[in-house]
């Protein structure tokens, strides 16, 4: 079992799933938990959440200090903590919303317009094949292709790593590539055809430009 396998992450519409190794000792578990925390620390941003344990068994000691890491150290607004039951568990397959380290599932598709209000949060790429308005927050890991306009907040590379975003109309409210913020200029005449862009990192700055080649050779 690989290290970053030992404790994962994946979200569904009722909450987060905390799914441990059952072939570790439990100190290890603690040990990993408290890493996969600090290193998803900005991914989950302060969102409101259940927290669903799933795996192994643990006893109730073991529960509370798990329970203990999670609510005083991961950046989740926690509502409630519980133990996943079996048909939770396979209503859940059906339901995802990101998964994180899994290697094989490294792109979500969110077909339809993200609406005020709505988030999108993925340990890895996420391509949106509609419009991303005001309100919406997009974060991810990877990148971010919006296959309409972006007007609301987007975060790419958000644990680090090189990373862009894309957009067939770009104007977002904010949009953040690793550590760095910027925003795209107003687009104050609507009449003008809208031309798909490419947001990247250069020295430490992002750049906005049409896709083209010269563009694409920065990635």
């Amino acid at each position: 079992m690989k290290k970053e396998n030992i404790v994962l992450f994946k979200g569904t519409k009722d909450g987060i799933i905390v799914l441990l190794d059952n072939t570790v000792s439990f100190d290890i578990i603690k040990e990993q938990l408290e890493q996969k925390i600090s290193d998803a620390k900005d991914f989950f941003g302060g969102i409101k959440s259940n927290i669903f344990l799933d795996g192994r068994e643990l006893n109730d000691g073991e529960e509370k200090e798990l329970v203990s890491i999670i609510s005083n150290k991961m950046n989740v607004n926690v509502e409630c903590i519980k133990k996943l039951n079996k048909e939770k568990r396979l209503k859940d397959k059906d339901s995802l919303i990101f998964e994180n380290g899994f290697g094989e599932i490294n792109t979500k598709f969110h077909k339809g317009t993200l609406r005020s209000g709505q988030k999108v949060i993925y340990d890895g790429s996420v391509v949106i094949l509609g419009d991303v308005n005001p309100g919406s927050e997009i974060t991810a890991t990877g990148n971010i292709i919006v296959l309409g306009a972006l007007k609301g907040i987007v975060h790419a590379g958000c644990q680090g790593g090189k990373a862009f975003v894309t957009a067939l109309k770009m104007n977002p409210v904010q949009l953040r590539i690793g550590d760095i913020i910027g925003r795209a200029a107003d687009k104050k005449d609507k009449k003008t055809e809208a031309i798909a862009e490419l947001a990247y990192i250069d020295d430490n700055m992002i750049y906005i430009e049409p896709i083209d080649g010269k563009g694409l050779s920065n990635l």
